[in-house]
């Protein structure tokens, strides 16, 4: 299993559930608001967007990504 840091923060983009969705705002004890193509706003735990099945990073750049076949250099 391969491990890298990502900040998320208001704009972060992921795909949630096969929709895509961006975190709209912050929220107290680890939790983010999301917000979906349709407007819709749901109520996460970030734990949940970064270890979970159903959640994948959508990068702002190129580099390594959570769903990389190969181990990172880091880890390797």
């Amino acid at each position: 299993m391969s491990r890298a840091a990502v900040r998320v923060r208001v704009g972060s983009r992921f795909s949630y559930d096969g929709e895509i969705v961006e975190v709209a705002s912050p929220q107290a004890g680890g939790e983010v608001v999301i917000k979906d193509g349709r407007g819709r706003l749901l109520r996460l735990a970030v734990k949940e967007l970064l270890l979970s099945d159903r959640a994948r990073i959508i990068p702002d750049g190129p580099g390594p990504a959570s769903d990389d076949p190969q181990e990172t250099a880091a880890v390797v």
